[in-house]
């Protein structure tokens, strides 16, 4: 009976301490975290006669660190993120929908916003790493950093816990993603400006 007893005050101290801890863990103001999202994307800028915009899945996934802040008493938090960040956008012939090519652009982003419970709201900014125009099906050129601008983007989205524990959260992440500025340092008409839709995960450590 002693070690029934004894085995159920231990299981009672650990509940307890787990619950505290869990209780101290929503007071955490600061965690730092890694995510990996794929997206697709679309240009929103209507193309020259006789091509026309197509959905096109990401090839690559953007990935990076997140540093986060909690306001004491509140939901809400700020924070900066660093990630390498890629965007594909098709074009189309309309006569001839078979025949398609492919614009790719990766950038390194800084990002900051705010999260307002499980919603976000932030601002990112890009800078150029490399990035290739389609030509022809199959075929493209290598663009110079300096022939794309810096990216600005506004992103909305959601951060929805899945898993929270001592260590930190494991959270599901989905965004949208809007171009606030042509991809190109051009003066077109047709300049791309860029909307996608990102889905991943996260995982946020407690500091």
């Amino acid at each position: 009976m002693k070690k029934y007893i004894l085995a159920f005050c231990i299981l009672l101290s650990y509940g307890l301490y787990s619950q505290n801890g869990f209780n101290d863990l929503l007071l955490k103001q600061y965690q730092l975290g890694i995510f990996l999202t794929g997206k697709g994307c679309v240009n929103t800028v209507e193309p020259p006669q006789g091509i026309k915009n197509d959905f096109q899945l990401s090839k690559l996934p953007d990935f990076g660190l997140k540093f986060s802040y909690k306001f004491t008493g509140t939901d809400t938090k700020l924070f900066a993120d660093v990630s390498y960040l890629s965007t594909f956008m098709k074009y189309k012939l309309y006569n001839n929908p078979t025949i398609n090519w492919i614009n790719e652009f990766h950038y390194v982003n800084i990002g900051l916003g705010f999260e307002f419970s499980s919603f976000l709201l932030s601002l990112n900014i890009g800078l150029p790493s490399s990035g290739k125009l389609g030509i022809t099906q199959g075929n493209s050129i290598e663009l110079k950093k300096d022939e794309m601008n810096t990216m600005f983007q506004i992103r909305v989205g959601a951060s929805i816990p899945i898993v929270q524990d001592v260590l930190g959260d494991l959270n599901f992440i989905v965004f949208a993603d809007y171009f606030l500025v042509g991809v190109l340092k051009q003066d077109s008409n047709y300049n791309p400006r860029i909307a996608s839709l990102s889905i991943g995960l996260n995982y946020m450590f407690n500091l």
